[in-house]
């Protein structure tokens, strides 16, 4: 019974020490308005306001071309590979904006 008391603290105590006793930051919560284009793997949220781009996962509520407002909390880690924050579409107002058809690279 000890012993495992004893594993018990031990364990405890790694966790306090890897995140310094403090709670881990909420993700930061974001509203953003553009036009949704497609990535890589990923759709992108391409900022009206020329800011910071958005990946967002595929969802049947977002058409590539057509313009959104959405609001959702900001992660590094996710999925896509596009080098993105990841936005997480919690809220997602369709607007009447008008999309320019991406440009394409020339080579």
């Amino acid at each position: 019974m000890k012993r495992i008391l004893g594993i018990a603290v031990v364990i405890v105590g790694l966790g306090f020490s890897q995140t310094d006793g403090k709670k881990a930051n909420p993700a930061k919560r974001v509203t953003v308005t553009g036009c949704i284009y497609q990535g890589v793997e990923c759709l992108v949220l391409k900022n009206s306001k020329g800011k910071q781009d958005y990946s967002l996962v595929r969802s049947n509520n977002l058409q590539v071309g057509h313009s959104y407002q959405i609001t959702g909390p900001v992660s590094e880690l996710g999925t896509c590979q596009e080098g993105k924050p990841i936005l997480s579409a919690q809220m997602v107002h369709e607007l009447k904006l008008r999309c320019e058809p991406p440009t394409e690279r020339r080579k």
